[in-house]
């Protein structure tokens, strides 16, 4: 434990330089791009199953969006829902340029969300393809922001999502820590070209580049993936990612899910880990190695029975990752989140360990 935690921490810490490095570069990049002369032709898809009580919030938002009406469209896929979703979407005439599929027939291997977005792809008339989800809220200006991110040489684009709850709690506001650590490493996957993680909840890319990748094929079965598992498979052929951190792409998830809900969402996401490359895998169990070793240098601290070696390492945990957490949080606009940093020293090394067990060996319920 005396060499073996220290030495953890240099490789941890090392990787969280790194990665903080590439954050910074990827959004530097942006911050040079300009407004274009052009407006793009945009494709949004949205796969919904039993959203009624968010349907309205979303369309709303949809309506509002600050756009030419002739260079977008919007395709929301009514993937079998029961709730009236349909009845509701059949009374929206008023949305400009709404398309309407009501999907009640899967053709394996395809099964779930991706069937159903696979459905909104195939009819998308444009090159350009934005997603979100059908509990979320988009800005007035996303299709602007996106316009301006999404180069000629671009063919992937991320932005980041806030969740919001009233009244806004401090489970929340560490629900919107935690993922700014996800989308931070994502960002720095793209600048690195490795592909660590994504989010469909503000996600663009090219339909040219999901053809030239197979689409889902090879995932297609699987309940979850259609992100981070469908951008392992689009790298290779992804000529330039960029990421956008400015609040005027970011969109707003509303959680309404009961912790029930929540942890079967936390499991389904976990699961995947069997579908990852070997190298993914190879990262994920070394930060599972780190952070039980952390809880009992950690224990070793408190109980006194550490040495120098473990307390240096300890503070150099803290530092690294703070730094991480703190720079992203800044770029994002969500600063004052870094005052919660104290807790998820704790929270964020149990909630890997618990969940990384739960997704591997246990099983889940989705909608």
């Amino acid at each position: 434990m005396k060499k073996c935690f220290p030495l953890f921490t240099i490789l941890y810490s090392t990787f969280l330089i790194w990665l903080k490095r590439g954050v910074d570069k990827i959004i530097a990049e942006e911050k040079k791009k300009s407004v274009p002369d052009i407006f793009q032709s945009i494709s949004i898809i949205i796969a919904a199953r039993n959203e009624i009580k968010n349907l309205p919030n979303l369309l709303n938002s949809l309506a509002c969006l600050d756009y030419p009406r002739d260079k977008y469209e919007i395709i929301i896929v009514n993937d079998h829902s029961n709730d009236g979703s349909k009845e509701y979407l059949a009374t929206q005439k008023n949305i400009p340029n709404l398309k309407i599929i009501n999907f009640y027939r899967e053709t394996p291997p395809l099964t779930g969300k991706k069937a159903a977005l696979q459905q909104g792809i195939e009819q998308a008339q444009y090159e350009i393809l934005a997603f979100t989800d059908a509990d979320c809220i988009v800005p007035v200006s996303w299709l602007q922001e996106i316009n301006r991110s999404f180069t000629k040489e671009t063919d992937y684009l991320l932005s980041y999502s806030v969740i919001k709850r009233k009244p806004d709690d401090s489970i929340i506001r560490l629900k919107n820590f935690e993922r700014s650590v996800n989308y931070a490493l994502a960002a720095a996957g793209l600048y690195y070209k490795i592909p660590f993680t994504s989010s469909a909840c503000n996600m663009v890319y090219r339909k040219k580049t999901f053809l030239e990748s197979s689409g889902f094929e090879g995932i297609g079965h699987l309940r979850s993936g259609d992100d981070d598992l469908l951008l392992i498979k689009m790298m290779p052929n992804i000529r330039k990612a960029a990421y956008n951190p400015n609040t005027a792409m970011q969109v707003t998830s509303i959680d309404g899910t009961d912790r029930k809900k929540h942890h079967q969402t936390n499991i389904r996401r976990a699961s995947k880990f069997k579908y990852y490359p070997w190298w993914l895998k190879g990262l994920c169990a070394f930060i599972f190695i780190y952070f039980c070793l952390f809880y009992i240098a950690l224990w070793q601290a408190i109980h006194k029975k550490s040495g120098k070696a473990i307390k240096l390492s300890l503070l150099l945990k803290t530092a690294a990752e703070f730094a991480f957490s703190y720079s992203h949080l800044r770029q994002i606009g969500r600063g004052k989140l870094a005052f919660l940093y104290p807790l998820q020293i704790f929270v964020f090394p149990l909630h890997f360990i618990f969940y990384g067990l739960r997704g591997t060996l246990g099983k889940y319920t989705w909608k």
